[in-house]
C-alpha cells in the first residue's frame, strides 16, 4: 500500500505539469526577476527552477540583523529552532523542521561547501567565521540526501564567506566588539589578488565571562586560502583551526516537592565551578572547478581533526573524557548542460571517520576506551528537464554503501560491525505561473546513519534511519515583495534517538539509544518580504510543526500520537528595517517560540513543559565614512527569563514517568548589549 501511495503521488506531480503549463502559456507573463544561485545543491544552480523551499540571507540582511552569532541569525528563518545545552550560543543545536535534540544529526551545515557536522553528537561551532565575513547563507529545506547522503532530512545550510576575488587588489577589514558579560571580540580579514591569484586570511579572538557564573568562553581561531584562477577553472587550497575553552555552568534545579526553584531564585548561578570542555578543530582542504568539454567538473577533498577534553563533577566524583575525531572526505561531480535547458549531474563521494574516546569515571572499576570507524561510499545522479518554458522536472537518485564498526577496548559497551546498502531519491516538479506565482511539489526518500556517540549506548546495533519525504508549495515574487507557503511531511522509520523508556543496560525501561517505531514530522511554513517604502522593509514568517510518535510501546506506555520532546509547535519571527539614508539603518525584530515537551518526556506525562517566550531585539548601525562604521545592539530587550532546553527527572523507580518529578532548566541570557566598530580598507 505504501509503495502504491508514493507512486500515485509521484504520478500526480508529473501529470499536473502539462495542464498547469498550458494554463500558464495563455496567461500574463511573469515579471523578470534576478536569478538566485544556490550552491547548497552541490553545484551552482538557479534556485528559481528547483522544487524545494529555499531561503537566502544576504550580506545586507546580515548587516541589518541584531544577531551576534550565526545560530541567532538562522533562528530568524522559517522552521528553524535553537536548542542550547551549553553557555555558548555558537554551540547551540540548529534544528530544522522539528527534530529536537537530534536536530544537528538531521541538518547538514557547511561553510563554503565544507561539511561542519562531525561523527558525534556535538553541534557544529559556527562562530569560527565572523558574521561580517559572510557573503550569504543558503537554506534548502527538506532536500540534500541525493547530493550529500545521510543526515539531510531536515535540509542543508551553506554559509558562503566573502572572497572579493578580482574586485580590488587589496581589501581588509577589522572589527572590535564589546558587550555585556565582559564580551571582547576581535575579528580581522584580508584579501589580495591580481586577477589570477587570490590570497585570503582571517583571524578571530573572543573572550566572555558569560551570562552565568562559571560560563566563561574563550575562542582563538584563524584560517586562510590561496586560489589560482585560469580561463576555464580555479583551484583553491585552504586551512583553518579553532580552539575553544568553555566553562559549563550546568542546569538550575527545580524540586516541586520541596519548593526549591533555582531557575527563579538564582538563574545566573552554576551547578559547580568545575565542569569544562576544550575543543580544538583543524581542517585542510582542496577545491577544484574546471570546465571539461561542454560541462564543468567540481572536486573537493578535506581532512579534519577534532580533539575534545572535558571534565565534569556530579556531586559524587569526577568524570574525565578525551576524544579524538579524524575525518577524510572527497567528492567528484560533473555537471553536463543539455540543449533545451536540461542538465544532469553525476557524482561520487567518500567519507572515512575514526573516533577514539577515553573516559575515566569515578564509578567505573576500570577506565573505558572505545573506537569507532565509519566508511561511506556513494554514487549519485541528479537531472533536470525543462519540459516547457515554465515547467521544470527534477529527478535524482543516490546509491551508498556504509559500514560502521565499534570496538570496545576496555570498559562496558556493545561492540558492533555492520554494513548497509542505502538508497536516496527525489522526484520534483516546479511550475511557473502568471503574475510571479509558482508551484512546486516533490517526493523522495532520505536517510541517516548513527554517529559514534549513538552507536555506543545500545542494546543492539542501530539500523539506518529512513524517511519518506513529501512537500508542496506555492511561491510569489515581484520587484519589491516575495512570499512562500509550504506544506511538508516526513514519515520516518527507525528514527535514531535516545529513548529513556527503552530497555537499557540496567534493565527494562532504563534508557538507550534506539531505533524508534514509526514517527512523523509535518508542518506548514509561511514567510514573506515586503518593501513598504523605498526605505522601510518588513520580513516575517510563521511555522506550525507537529513532531509525533506514530506507534510504539515502551515501559508499558503507548507513545502513539504523543509529541516528540523539544519540538515547539509554533514559531514566528517579524522584523522591520528602516534605511532613511545609505549610511544609517535601524532594525527592530521579534521572535516567538511556542511551548514544547522537555527532554526525557517521551511519555508526555510530565505536567511542566518548556514555556513559550517572546524576544525583542534591536540594532542601530551607522557608516561614519566609506571605511568606518559602527553598530549598537540590544538583544532580549525586555529581559525575558526563558530556557531553550529542559530535562525532566525520574519517578521513585527512576523511570521517566508520571506528572511530577524534579527537573532541570538551562537559563538563556537576559538583556544584553553590544557595540562594534569596523574599519575597512
Amino acid at each position: 500500500m505504501k509503495s502504491r501511495s508514493i507512486r500515485r503521488y509521484a504520478g500526480a506531480l508529473l501529470c499536473s505539469a502539462p495542464a498547469l503549463s498550458a494554463a500558464q502559456q495563455a496567461a500574463t507573463p511573469a515579471p523578470e526577476l534576478d536569478s538566485i544561485t544556490v550552491t547548497a545543491q552541490r553545484v551552482p544552480t538557479d534556485g528559481r527552477t528547483l522544487p524545494v523551499s529555499i531561503s537566502v540571507i544576504t550580506a545586507e540582511d546580515i548587516a541589518a540583523s541584531s544577531a551576534r552569532t550565526m545560530q541567532d541569525l538562522l533562528s530568524t528563518q522559517a522552521g528553524i529552532h535553537l536548542v542550547n545545552t551549553s553557555s555558548s550560543s555558537d554551540n547551540a543545536i540548529v534544528d530544522l523542521r522539528g527534530f529536537g535534540i537530534t536536530g544537528a544529526s538531521n541538518t547538514l551545515i557547511m561553510i563554503d561547501g565544507v561539511k561542519q557536522n562531525t561523527n558525534d553528537l556535538s553541534a557544529p561551532n559556527l562562530g569560527v567565521v565572523p558574521l561580517d565575513q559572510v557573503e550569504r547563507v543558503e537554506i534548502v529545506r527538506g532536500s540534500g540526501s541525493v547530493q550529500y547522503g545521510g543526515g539531510t532530512t531536515g535540509g542543508v545550510i551553506n554559509i558562503i564567506t566573502r572572497k572579493d576575488f578580482a574586485k580590488e587588489p587589496v581589501t581588509a577589514r577589522a572589527t572590535a566588539t564589546f558587550g555585556s558579560y565582559g564580551l571582547r571580540q576581535y575579528d580581522a580579514a584580508v584579501a589580495l589578488n591580481n586577477q589570477k591569484v587570490g590570497v585570503d586570511a582571517y583571524m578571530q579572538s573572543l573572550h566572555s565571562d558569560g551570562y552565568r557564573e562559571h560560563s566563561g568562553e574563550s575562542r582563538e581561531g584563524g584560517g586562510g586560502g590561496i586560489t589560482f584562477r585560469h580561463d576555464n577553472g580555479s583551484i583553491r587550497l585552504y586551512g583553518n583551526t579553532t580552539t575553544q575553552k568553555l566553562d559549563l555552568p550546568g542546569p538550575r534545579l527545580i524540586n516541586p516537592t520541596t519548593g526549591e526553584n533555582q531557575f527563579e531564585s538564582d538563574p545566573r548561578g552554576a551547578k559547580n565551578k568545575i565542569d569544562n570542555v576544550k575543543t580544538t578543530s583543524t581542517t585542510f582542504g582542496l577545491q577544484v572547478e574546471q570546465q571539461l568539454g561542454v560541462g564543468t567538473l567540481y572536486a573537493d577533498a578535506s581532512t579534519r581533526e577534532k580533539k575534545l577534553n572535558g571534565l565534569s563533577y556530579d556531586g559524587f566524583g569526577d568524570t574525565l573524557r578525551d576524544q579524538k575525531l579524524e575525518e577524510n572526505l572527497a567528492s567528484l561531480r560533473y555537471r553536463l548542460p543539455i540543449n533545451g535547458g536540461h542538465s544532469i549531474v553525476f557524482g561520487a563521494d567518500a567519507q572515512e571517520a575514526k573516533t577514539t574516546s577515553n573516559q575515566n569515571a569515578y564509578y567505573d572499576f576500570t577506565p573505558s576506551k572505545w573506537q569507532s570507524r565509519q566508511h561511506q561510499y556513494g554514487l549519485f545522479a541528479d537531472g533536470q528537464i525543462r519540459a516547457t518554458d515554465s515547467t521544470y522536472v527534477t529527478l535524482g537518485v543516490r546509491r551508498q554503501y556504509a559500514s560502521d564498526k565499534l570496538e570496545v577496548i576496555s570498559g562496558s559497551g556493545e561492540e558492533s560491525d555492520k554494513g548497509h546498502h542505502l538508497t536516496a531519491w527525489q522526484l520534483g516538479v516546479r511550475q511557473d505561473l502568471a503574475a510571479g506565482f509558482g508551484l512546486y511539489g516533490k517526493v523522495g526518500r532520505s536517510f541517516r546513519l548513527p554517529n559514534a556517540d549513538e552507536a555506543l549506548s545500545v542494546q543492539s546495533p542501530l539500523a539506518p534511519q529512513t524517511s519518506t519525504d513529501k512537500e508542496l508549495g506555492v511561491t510569489w515574487a515581484s520587484d519589491s515583495s516575495s512570499a512562500r507557503l509550504s506544506w511538508f511531511r516526513y514519515d520516518l522509520t527507525n528514527e535514531i534517538q535516545y529513548n529513556p523508556l527503552a530497555d537499557g543496560m540496567w534493565g527494562p525501561g532504563t534508557g538507550a539509544n534506539t531505533n524508534l517505531d514509526p514517527t512523523r514530522r509535518q508542518g506548514i511554513e509561511l514567510e514573506g518580504h515586503h518593501k513598504l517604502t523605498s526605505s522601510l522593509t518588513l520580513d516575517a514568517n510563521l511555522t506550525w510543526m507537529e513532531a509525533q510518535f506514530r506507534s510504539g510501546t515502551y515501559a508499558g506506555v503507548d507513545l502513539s500520537g504523543k509529541t516528540v520532546p523539544l519540538a515547539p509547535k509554533w514559531l514566528a519571527n517579524a522584523g522591520v528595517t528602516w534605511r532613511p539614508t545609505d549610511a544609517f539603518l535601524w532594525n527592530v525584530s521579534a521572535q516567538y517560540v511556542g511551548k514544547s515537551r522537555m527532554d526525557n518526556d517521551q511519555a508526555n506525562q510530565f505536567d511542566t513543559q518548556l514555556d513559550a517566550y517572546v524576544l525583542f531585539n534591536t540594532k542601530v548601525a551607522y557608516k561614519f565614512t566609506r571605511n568606518i562604521e559602527g553598530a549598537f545592539g540590544i538583544n532580549n530587550l525586555l529581559d525575558r527569563k526563558y530556557a531553550t532546553y529542559g530535562i525532566r527527572g525520574g519517578d521513585a523507580s527512576f523511570q521517566m514517568l508520571g506528572p511530577v518529578a524534579n527537573y532541570n532548566l538551562y537559563p538563556a541570557p537576559g538583556r544584553n548589549f553590544y557595540a562594534s566598530l569596523t574599519v575597512r580598507y
